[in-house]
């Protein structure tokens, strides 16, 4: 038998006849309670199978159901003691009229579900517990707060043009390359819960790039914390200095003066560099030292993952792209969560090691972490390619000119040499440059004119 603290035998049977009288006559308290409302709350099996059919009908009619409805349904059922006692509770239900019973009674029972929500998380916590998935038991309390309640209609698409304009700017934290930068791409960078991911094989050169987002957003005058899963913190911090500096790692010590007065010249944002080691931070390793920096009063702008691969899931998963995608799940809802932009990086896989241009389809082990990002992007050697953007054209393509030795990085546009076939023609007949063709073709084109 469960316990009265589990149901809601405390209250009374008046109680939960108020209730089932706020279900059917109230559409807003039936869609709060819909989800959440479990049969077992109810002691009586009257009750229980009253609950049972109104759910029942709306699930057929997709509307909560009437009095007439509900009686007419409960007369199908066979003759017995559950249809008599089952028709007078309806009955008691129709001609009750103390509005102020109801209205408390509508109220105690969400609060009643929210709080067995909570019990039965914290209750599963325990087994969790038991069996040492730590992980979970943070996403398990969260998910039983996650009730939904809300009865918002949500925006009127008309009415609020002039408030999505101010409301809905997007306030972007530059990357410092001017062509990602540029309207049509990236329109000034990512913004608030957005999250941004760069492709490249191993040893590709993912760690310069997500340094050199870091290096955009500091010159900017934003804040950045750089989380490293695979370098030292002093590395990091090594090739953030040559990035600033534009002096070489490797003589960074003998040029000590040097580079000290170049940093003190530099005015940008704050660096936070935090290490951890591979396969040991989760997303909530992040969030909980994001939130220590706010509460020293340190406000991130910008976060970087170095890198999403090397993270470990809340979750675990026997198969390895199972993990891989959920990280970048959480990843995306943690930029939605805190409003920070956030750049990681990828691995992808032995196909793409040797291209020119590596394309999306190129991912490691998980293809689907590229489809909760907003931003892909995928580099070579040679070739930056922007492989999927929400905020503005994919599937093209920039020049690479990568100093590894300074942490430097920078893209130019890719203008194909000898363009097609027609123009490369046309360049061999008319260029300005003598050639044995144009000689012969202008000699022929002259005789012809003359």
């Amino acid at each position: 038998m469960s316990n009265n603290t589990d149901t809601f035998e405390s209250f009374g049977i008046g109680f939960q006849n108020c209730v089932l009288q706020g279900l059917i006559t109230d559409r807003v308290f039936f869609e709060k309670s819909f989800e959440t409302l479990k049969d077992d709350y109810f002691t009586s099996d009257a009750h229980k199978t009253l609950w049972t059919e109104i759910r029942k009908l709306f699930n057929k009619y997709n509307t909560p159901p009437s009095y007439e409805t509900v009686k007419v349904e409960i007369s199908t059922m066979p003759d017995g003691a559950l249809k008599e006692d089952t028709i007078e509770v309806l009955l008691d239900i129709q001609t009750r009229v103390n509005r102020q019973e109801i209205e408390y009674a509508k109220d105690k029972s969400i609060e009643f579900c929210k709080n067995m929500s909570m019990k039965q998380a914290i209750l599963k916590s325990v087994d969790l517990l038991k069996e040492g998935r730590y992980e979970e038991i943070q996403s398990t309390i969260e998910n039983s707060l996650k009730i939904n309640t809300e009865q918002d209609l949500g925006q009127d698409f008309f009415d609020s043009f002039e408030s999505r304009r101010q409301v809905h700017t997007r306030q972007t934290i530059p990357t410092g390359f001017p062509l990602l930068d540029q309207e049509n791409i990236l329109d000034g960078g990512l913004a608030a819960g957005e999250l941004g991911v760069v492709m490249a094989p191993t040893g590709g050169g993912k760690s310069f790039m997500l340094v050199n987002f870091g290096y955009g957003a500091l010159a900017a005058g934003k804040n950045v914390v750089h989380y490293t899963f695979e370098l030292s913190e002093s590395h990091v911090g090594n090739r953030y200095d040559s990035r600033i500096t534009g002096i070489p790692t490797k003589e960074l010590i003998s040029r000590q003066t040097e580079a000290a007065n170049q940093m003190q010249r530099f005015s940008g944002g704050k660096l936070f560099i935090k290490e951890y080691p591979p396969k040991v931070a989760t997303i909530n390793t992040i969030k909980f030292h994001i939130g220590r920096l706010i509460s020293n009063d340190i406000e991130p702008d910008l976060i970087i993952i170095d890198y999403g691969d090397l993270m470990k899931s809340r979750r675990g998963y026997e198969q390895k792209r199972f993990e891989l995608e959920s990280i970048f799940e959480d990843l995306r809802a943690l930029s939605m969560e805190i409003k920070k932009p956030i750049w990681t990086a990828t691995q992808s896989n032995r196909d793409g090691f040797n291209d020119e241009v590596i394309t999306i389809d190129k991912v490691g082990e998980a293809i689907n972490k590229a489809h909760v990002v907003d931003f892909f992007g995928t580099f070579s050697q040679r070739k930056f390619h922007v492989g999927k953007n929400r905020m503005g054209q994919a599937n093209v393509n920039f020049n690479i000119d990568m100093k590894p030795d300074r942490s430097f990085i920078d893209l130019n546009d890719d203008v194909p040499t000898g363009f097609t076939t027609t123009d490369k023609l046309s360049n061999l007949l008319n260029g300005t440059n003598e050639n044995k063709i144009g000689s012969l073709y202008r000699t022929y084109k002259d005789g012809v004119n003359g």
